[in-house]
């Protein structure tokens, strides 16, 4: 007859294979899940960057343009408008307008090649 400790140690042993199968199998997708969390983590941390550069740019474009019209206005208003300087001013201005459109109508009505 058969001794019934033998084939329960031999359960046993592949009970604890199995277990520690699972275990392994358990660590290896930790490791994994940690690893993968880092890489979002570190492109999640550079679109950060990339959005406070776009914002510092955005910011930094509009108080330069803010303090350049601004400081442009302010003295085009102090000067008293009916003088030789504020007439070549306007007329300076009207014709860099006029330049600046004749350039975009020749544009848009030349052929594409």
């Amino acid at each position: 007859m058969a001794d019934p400790t033998a084939n329960s140690t031999s359960t046993d042993a592949g009970e604890a294979e199995a277990l520690k199968s699972i275990s392994d199998a358990m660590r290896d997708a930790v490791q994994n899940a940690t690893e993968d969390a880092a890489k979002v983590r570190e492109k999640l941390a550079g679109m950060d960057i990339g959005r406070s550069l776009s914002r510092f740019a955005y910011t930094s474009s509009y108080m330069v343009s803010y303090g350049i019209v601004y400081g442009t206005v302010f003295i085009a208003r102090s000067i008293p408008q009916d003088n030789p300087i504020v007439e070549g001013l306007v007329d300076g201005g009207r014709a860099a307008l006029d330049a600046l459109n004749e350039a975009k109508e020749t544009a848009v009505t030349a052929p594409s090649t």
